[in-house]
């Protein structure tokens, strides 16, 4: 019976999911096509960014005049908060939405546990976010191919196996949220502002030093992609995917434990 209900859910939810992977192809393949028309301005851009003040304000950044350093800039530096917000909304759905819409009286009638609901909620973004990371891989690939670039594959590689793992920590996290309320758009959107107050966190703590400590509650700060995506150099962190994969766990523990114990008026 819950694969029957993982099922289910998979059919309800694959069209959007397919829907975002082809956009998100064609965004990323159009964004990679531009680069023949902009390298030659991007001589300048980098020596700007070399300046001193420019580097204490933003730190260092990968050189827009390659292929890698520009689809890191131009479209790795921001994907994070676009694809969490994504998967947010969708995860907060899954129990909030159902409690909201009376439909969990259904779910919560048929001979599956609790617990068997909640994991089985989440092993369905396991699909969709490999969807997510393939497509966007698949789009730089091919989009380098098409300009006649080269491009590091796998540290693209790399970056999406990280990008898949910020995405399953954000995952859970919204699938706390979701089991903790009983109204769905309120977990989505309090979903989505809490990934937007730690993109700001991070962001700004570069910036910052005396919020160093709060970098390190924000997810962003464990998923750097664009860091070692453009740069062969750069020592890509893998404790950093523990930790988000770690988090996915914990949160999806404590998923299901409220989940498990909590009273749920369904009439």
């Amino acid at each position: 019976m819950a694969l029957e209900v993982f099922i289910q859910a998979i059919k309800d939810k694959y069209k959007g999911a397919t829907i975002l992977a082809v956009i998100l192809f064609l965004y990323v393949f159009w964004i990679a096509s531009f680069f023949p028309s902009i390298k030659p301005m991007m001589g300048m851009y980098d020596e700007m960014l070399s300046n001193p003040t420019f580097k204490a304000l933003i730190g260092e950044v990968a050189s827009m005049s390659t292929f890698g350093g520009f689809m890191s800039i131009e479209v790795f530096s921001y994907m994070g908060i676009v694809l969490g917000a994504y998967i947010a909304f969708l995860t907060a759905s899954f129990v909030a939405g159902e409690i909201e819409q009376k439909s969990s009286e259904l779910m919560l009638s048929l001979p599956v546990s609790r617990v068997h609901i909640i994991l089985s909620r989440f092993a369905i973004l396991v699909p969709i976010i490999v969807a997510i990371v393939t497509v966007m891989l698949l789009a730089v690939v091919l989009g380098a191919a098409y300009v006649g670039e080269s491009v590091d594959t796998a540290r693209f590689a790399y970056g999406m196996v990280f990008t898949g793992g910020f995405l399953l920590a954000v995952a859970g996290g919204s699938m706390l949220l979701s089991a903790l309320m009983s109204d769905g758009k309120k977990a989505a959107f309090g979903s989505i502002g809490v990934l937007l107050a730690m993109f700001l966190v991070e962001n700004i703590g570069q910036m910052v030093t005396s919020i160093d400590w709060a970098r390190r509650l924000s997810l962003f700060h464990y998923a750097k992609v664009s860091d070692f995506i453009a740069n062969p150099d750069a020592v890509i962190s893998w404790g950093n995917l523990g930790i988000l994969l770690a988090v996915a766990i914990v949160f999806l523990a404590l998923a299901v434990f409220v989940y498990h114990r909590r009273d749920i008026n369904v009439t």
